[in-house]
């Protein structure tokens, strides 16, 4: 072919009749000025042409001195079966017409005078056709290349699990050399796959797991759609191996299920652990209290003998500050006890009256502080559920926390207050006291751990983790917000029943 733009430049004129080609190149140099028309008039110039190969359409006479029509068209074909041919005479018939057309003739015009003008109309018409043809060819060529490129199989089949059409990936990912041998392959293995009825809708995805004919063990993931093509249903699909994904979620699944197993032990082990410190601390505080009872009850015997007997204020002194210590030693035994108590007593759920725990702490508080003047805004609080009595000692603490860093206050204020959300209820107390540095406000929570003064402000250190524990057991949360010398808030929240 001469060239590949979309312009016919050269055309191979074969006819005897030099008057005839005169009148053809006239017409033709209308409407294709461009072409350039190379005259055939022998067998010898023909051959050479056909060699050179070098033009875009053939014009044949029928009815040559050397040959016929036909056997320039198929000469032509046999060299290009895609290159035009027209046959323009007037010695043909309509037999030689279909016999021309069977063997690939792509038009046939009558040589007459006023069929000059036909010839010309033929050729746009079978250029015109043959660009079609010429770029639907190379657009296939250019889509079984890229399809031959994927790493994912191709196929067109019919519902009976007949197959029409597969890639290259398809037959080296079953393992297969032809469409044949998977047509056979499909209809012994696969057959009842194939034509099982597929999930509602156009397009669907499946898994399997096969064997192919040389023994590996695969899995193929089918995607695929119903489409209908001239009235027939055909099902066009592409085909995945997922051998390695399977292997890999199977390999993820059994990790999970030996870290699950781990998990569980280190729990169970952390668990023992956790109750055997539990029932040491609970021992110890116990056994405790009995000597330091006995401690201070001697040390305060002997203050009082002393006292009758004798003037050394410096032996007195030190008995008071023995006593003292006794003191703060029991106090810290009892919240010891208090807090390993909370985190082994049996929950009793009910509905909670917030209120009620609110007033009867801030009673116990008023009598135990009679001359402290503080000005409460307590709002009017939910129902909860969960252990009363746990969660009367979260408020019992909180409390006793807010009244203790406002000693040092003017006007004490102390706020209580609810918000609520979709799924739990947040508790808060606020106070205007001596607050918190927020840098510290992760060890707030924390068993022993004070952020103020212990001669200043008194304590074992043991409430707020006492708190968290509570309600770490009701699933809530705890946390605070403080700034030094502006007061501090405490929240915690507890889940809303429904949740």
């Amino acid at each position: 072919m001469s060239t590949q733009n979309n312009s016919i430049q050269r055309i191979l004129l074969v006819d005897d009749n030099p008057d005839d080609r005169l009148l053809v190149i006239r017409e033709l140099s209308r409407e294709f000025s461009q072409a350039q028309v190379i005259e055939i008039v022998d067998a010898n110039a023909l051959h050479l042409a056909l060699t050179v190969h070098d033009f875009d359409l053939v014009i044949t006479d029928y009815q040559l001195n050397w040959t016929t029509g036909l056997e320039v068209l198929r000469a032509v074909k046999a060299r290009d079966r895609n290159c035009p041919v027209i046959m323009f005479t007037n010695t043909g018939s309509q037999e030689i017409a279909v016999e021309a057309m069977k063997a690939g003739l792509d038009d046939y015009v009558i040589k007459s005078t006023k069929h000059f003008l036909r010839l010309s109309q033929a050729v746009r018409l079978v250029w015109q056709q043959y660009q079609t043809i010429r770029k639907a060819a190379q657009l296939e060529l250019r889509l079984q290349s890229l399809l031959n490129q994927l790493r994912i199989g191709v196929f067109r089949a019919t519902p009976e699990a007949k197959i029409l059409d597969v890639n290259t990936a398809f037959l080296n990912i079953l393992g297969l050399p032809s469409l044949e041998e998977v047509q056979s392959f499909i209809s012994e293995q696969l057959y009842s796959f194939m034509t099982d009825e597929r999930p509602s809708g156009q397009e669907w995805e499946r898994e399997i797991q096969f064997q192919r004919p040389d023994g590996k063990n695969i899995w193929l993931l089918f995607s695929e759609t119903q489409n209908q093509l001239h009235g027939e249903t055909f099902i066009d699909g592409l085909m995945e191996d997922i051998t390695e994904r399977k292997q890999s979620e199977e390999e993820i699944r059994q990790l999970n299920q030996t870290l699950e197993h781990r998990v569980q032990e280190r729990t169970a082990q952390l668990e023992a652990i956790n109750c055997e410190l539990e029932a040491f601390a609970y021992s110890v505080s116990h056994d405790l209290r009995s000597p330091i009872r006995q401690i201070d009850g001697f040390v305060n015997l002997l203050k009082e003998h002393l006292e009758n007997t004798t003037c050394d204020q410096t032996s007195l002194r030190y008995l008071q500050a023995i006593l003292e210590l006794t003191n703060r030693a029991g106090k810290l035994v009892d919240d010891l006890l208090t807090y390993s108590r909370t985190g082994r007593a049996e929950m009793h759920y009910s509905i909670v009256d917030m209120n009620r725990l609110v007033w009867e702490s801030k009673q116990q508080i008023e009598m135990d502080f009679p001359h402290r003047t503080i000005i409460w805004n307590v709002q009017q609080l939910p129902h909860v559920w969960g252990d009363r009595s746990l969660l009367r000692l979260v408020w019992q603490n909180l409390i006793e926390n807010a009244v203790k860093f406002t000693q040092l206050c003017q006007q004490p204020i102390i706020s209580i207050g609810s918000i609520e959300d979709e799924h739990e209820i947040i508790f808060f107390i606020q106070d205007n006291g001596v607050g918190f540095d927020m840098q510290y406000v992760n060890r707030l929570f924390g068993i022993f751990q004070r952020l103020h003064n212990q001669i200043q402000f008194e304590g074992t250190g043991i409430g707020l983790a006492n708190v968290q524990r509570i309600i770490l057991r009701h699933r809530g949360r705890v946390w605070a917000e403080g700034d030094t010398n502006q007061g501090a808030k405490f929240y915690f929240s507890l889940p809303k029943a429904s949740t």
